[in-house]
């Protein structure tokens, strides 16, 4: 087959290399590659740019230097790799940049969202950046928002512009970008669609502890992809974990009980000892529920570019329907207290530095609670899994929370299993307000369990191993030696000296063919929507119940130590208990 790779996103190495290692691997399964990165087309903003902190506002010096770097980034790559392609600013005459800005000076704010060139819809697919950059909850944009909106679209009719001539002059059999969900990349997909053609995302694997060993290679986008893995769950739901797989898993926890992953949102466990009742002033009589509520603006963006259906069949239409339920129920019962747990992305964080509309909705609507309901808000600085020690039920709208708290073994309830990535029957399901009530209380009598454990861990099998290609042979982690003070400041100064020094590291260090390229070639041949598909999948390990049991308990214990040992409660009943029962 002809292979499309479109890169035009260079500068952010993470992204670029692992592209590029996928892209040589079908190159070597016999496959020709055309290789199309951006030559400066997209010079108002872009990906990158993001990801250096700079806007469509940043002065146009340090633009050019992020343009800069992506050109000598995407040389190194064809130079190494040995792919052949061109730019998008070599399919772009002079005066189609001047007939871009004219027409959309031309059109209002409207007319830009419904704007539809080479029947793809470029207004709509423009919004993506804008509408997770401002954290937004709808699509009404003030005067600031809409000029970036404005940029950003003007990137995305740029891109069809010269999409449509590349498609012409090279009749690819299929194309792949690095996540699909960006502008540029969805039109391009989009474009690739109105001429019949499949498109493939890549996409760094969700295990923390191996997040840049591991790619998700798959038909389509994101979502899709998560779906066929649930789909494919009932193959892998008896078969036991194999000792590795449970260790890599048990790995991805501990990075995020460390709370220093940008990826990760909540605070890291407490290395002090952390009382629960006392830190929100519940009674020792009182059982604590804990609602994990989930930041919007993803599921805005999402929605807002066709990804995801707009209004899915749910039992509560908006979270704060949910949530204002979840009060009612227990400003009857004394002998619960319901702590709802504000998303931190809702907030400043790691990653961004906006507050969203959500945030600000909520802090007027959590004035006045009933005694035994608190709001756990992100500048409280209060760790999920210190909440995790003395909580006896989770409640969940589709934050990842749900499988985290599942794979601990405490019970979770949810209400819209159609808007969660993971398979539902770890929770507890109500689709009805009768239904969920009765969830909630069946969940409180009972309790923790290992088999809840077990089947999460299996689950997390299948997401975060046999669902991802594996990389690692050519895109090792760093070692220990790696984070030290003393590495970091040689670093610095070898980037002054030689700037791509390590770029080129990575690219001679790589395999000389990745040990996963069979199951790579089978994906674009079979048109598979993921590597678990039956078309592709490998057989997993075998591995006995015995044994799985037995490193299950020692990882559980692991868990235990890393999240509790001497820093928790370690009460009757607390989760802390539980898990050191398990040596």
């Amino acid at each position: 087959m002809k292979i499309l790779f479109f890169a035009p996103h260079a500068a952010i190495w993470v992204h670029a290399f692992p592209e590029a290692l996928i892209a040589e691997t079908l190159a070597q399964s016999g496959h020709t590659i055309v290789y199309v990165s951006c030559g400066e087309a997209l010079q108002q903003v872009c990906i990158p740019m993001n990801a250096f902190g700079l806007d469509h506002l940043s002065p146009v010096d340090a633009r050019r230097k992020i343009c800069r770097l992506c050109g000598e980034q995407k040389e190194l790559l064809r130079r190494e790799f040995g792919f052949a392609g061109c730019d998008l600013a070599d399919l772009l005459e002079p005066a189609d940049r001047i007939h871009a800005q004219e027409m959309l000076d031309a059109l209002s704010f409207e007319e830009c969202m419904a704007l539809t060139i080479e029947n793809v819809p470029v207004g709509t697919l423009a919004l993506y950046e804008t509408i997770l950059n401002r954290k937004k909850t709808g699509i009404e944009f003030d005067a600031s928002e809409q000029t970036e909106y404005r940029a950003w679209l003007r990137g995305a009719v740029t891109t069809v512009i010269a999409g449509k001539r590349l498609f012409e002059r090279e009749q690819p059999d299929c194309i792949a970008v690095y996540n699909s969900f960006y502008s540029v990349n969805h039109v391009m997909c989009r474009l690739a669609s109105a001429h019949g053609v499949p498109h493939y995302f890549l996409h760094a694997g969700g295990n923390l502890s191996r997040r840049l060993q591991t790619l998700m290679v798959g038909r389509e986008e994101a979502y899709r992809y998560l779906r066929s893995l649930v789909d494919r769950w009932p193959q892998y739901r008896d078969l036991p974990c194999a000792p590795g797989v449970l260790r890599e898993i048990t790995n991805h926890f501990l990075v995020l009980f460390g709370g220093r992953s940008v990826f990760s949102y909540s605070s890291g466990a407490s290395r002090e000892p952390f009382d629960v009742r006392k830190r929100f002033g519940i009674r020792m009589d009182q059982k604590i529920m804990v609602a994990t509520m989930s930041s919007n603006d993803e599921r805005v963006a999402a929605k807002a570019i066709g990804i995801l259906e707009d209004h899915p069949k749910t039992l509560f239409s908006h979270q704060v329907d949910w949530v204002k339920r979840l009060i009612e129920f227990v400003d009857g019962r004394a002998d619960l207290f319901l702590l709802i747990r504000v998303h931190p992305r809702d907030f400043p964080n790691k990653r961004e530095a906006v507050k969203s509309e959500q945030a600000r909705n909520l802090e007027t609507m959590f004035r006045q609670l009933p005694n035994n309901v608190r709001v756990n808000w992100p500048n409280d600085e209060v760790s999920l899994y210190d909440l995790a020690n003395e909580t006896a039920v989770f409640l969940n709208a589709w934050s990842s929370a749900g499988k985290e708290m599942s794979l601990l073994g405490l019970p979770v309830v949810i209400y819209a299993p159609a808007l969660i990535y993971y398979p539902s029957e770890f929770n507890y399901v109500g689709e009805t307000e009768q239904e969920f009530v009765r969830k909630i209380d069946q969940a409180l009598r009972d309790g923790w369990s290992l088999d809840r454990c077990r089947a999460t861990y299996r689950w997390l099998a299948v997401e975060y191993g046999y669902g991802l290609i594996d990389i690692g042979d050519s895109y090792p982690p760093k070692d220990a030696h790696a984070r030290s003070v003393l590495h970091r400041v040689m670093t610095r100064v070898e980037r002054l000296v030689a700037p791509l020094h390590q770029q080129r590291q990575d690219c001679k260090r790589r395999a000389d063919r990745l040990r996963a390229s069979q199951v790579v070639d089978s994906i674009f041949r079979s048109g598979a929507a993921t590597p678990a598909d039956p078309n592709v999948w490998m057989p997993a390990p075998e591995v006995s119940r015995e044994e799985e049991d037995r490193v299950l308990r020692s990882e559980l214990v692991r868990i235990g130590k890393a999240l509790f040992g001497s820093g928790s409660i370690h009460r009757d009943g607390t989760l802390a208990a539980r898990l050191e029962a398990l040596s």
